[in-house]
């Protein structure tokens, strides 16, 4: 598997489920900075893992699509699925995020759906003035075809929710971590990335609680997005948008697109 087929594996444990966190628990944090009479939001992260994230109560299911490469029948693409759900309590300690990340929705690539899949999990508290705190790994306890073809990653992550103004709708989401593995530089002799940690991150403006515009920067790409939670009432989450638009490792930029919806029980 070469390393433009990594760019969709990659965005398996990330962009399926930032959907989900987006209205698993960034819910509360946007709802601090935008209306309280909203129930659902838009996201905040267009790649990037958020220190928000689901506590007991909380769960939700998204899914991935993105294109990989250009053949002479045209773009191929591939999707992934992605199951959150929450333990603990956040607000009063700290809540533990589950994430069940399945790959090959198609036979795109000569895979069956279902073939590959990783776990994820994620710790984390939630801060006064709108903040949280969270380490995590993602792509751990793979199986399938995603045993040798990616590694598990970890990482410590803090997110801020900003008010843009007294009585505006707006607001701003700064999010900024460090990670090892699939937040580092691709390796290109070994696939994988690089030894040591890099920085990651994202910002996200809200020109309401239900639209946001993304720019986010995974340690390894550079990706941009426009996220839209279309009903206040009802925590659906919809994000499209360009990854790695700098061209990195030879690789064309690609189209991702990602549906979340997150519930409460």
């Amino acid at each position: 598997m070469n390393h433009k087929i990594k760019l969709g594996t990659f965005a398996l444990g990330l962009f399926a489920l930032a959907s989900v966190d987006a209205n698993a628990q960034t819910t509360g944090a946007a709802a601090s900075a935008g209306s309280q009479a909203a129930t659902s939001f838009a996201g905040a992260s267009f790649g990037s893992p958020l220190a928000f994230g689901a506590d007991w109560g909380s769960a939700g299911i998204g899914v991935f699509a993105q294109t990989l490469s250009k053949s002479k029948a045209g773009t191929n693409g591939d999707g992934s699925a992605g199951v959150a759900f929450g333990l603990g309590d956040s607000d009063k300690y700290v809540g533990l995020e589950t994430d069940v990340a399945i790959a090959d929705l198609t036979t795109k690539n000569g895979n069956h759906f279902g073939d590959g899949g990783s776990l994820g999990f994620k710790l984390h508290t939630n801060l006064p003035d709108g903040a949280a705190f969270a380490v995590g790994v993602t792509g751990t306890g793979r199986w399938g075809t995603e045993k040798k073809s990616n590694r598990a990653s970890v990482y410590a992550v803090g997110t801020k929710v900003f008010k843009v103004g007294s009585t505006s709708p707006h607001a701003l989401v700064v999010n900024l971590g460090v990670g090892d593995e699939s937040f580092q530089e691709l390796d290109k002799t070994t696939g994988f990335g690089k030894s040591g940690a890099n920085v990651f991150g994202s910002v996200a403006f809200y020109l309401t609680p239900q639209i946001s515009v993304i720019a986010d920067y995974t340690g390894r790409f550079l990706n941009a997005g426009i996220s839209v939670a279309p009903f206040k009432t009802v925590p659906l989450t919809f994000a499209i948008g360009g990854v790695n638009l700098t061209n990195r490792y030879d690789t064309n930029p690609q189209l991702a697109a990602s549906l979340g919806y997150g519930f409460s029980f």
